[in-house]
């Protein structure tokens, strides 16, 4: 899995800025599915479409939602290191 320091600087945040935290489950692994199905639109538009919805549920104040979707995207960059996008 990537490191938190990778994925903060992927997604534009300070370190400080990611005090989210979430440990891999099962429901992990189905949002991520449900992200997988989209793979026919590249790699690269499916990391952009995880890092918009981490960006929204922020913005919404729905900080356990954000902290779930900032976990599988770095389950998914795990698999599938070319897709990084910038957002």
């Amino acid at each position: 899995m990537i490191t938190l320091q990778q994925c903060a600087d992927l997604m534009g945040l300070a370190p400080h800025e990611l005090e989210l935290c979430a440990v891999p489950s099962l429901r992990h692994k189905s949002l991520l599915g449900s992200y997988l199905l989209n793979l026919k639109r590249g790699e690269k538009a499916v990391c952009c479409m995880i890092i918009s919805d981490f960006w929204r549920l922020m913005e919404l104040g729905a900080k356990e939602r954000a902290a779930d979707t900032h976990l599988v995207l770095r389950l998914f960059l795990s698999k599938h290191p070319d897709g990084k996008c910038a957002a």
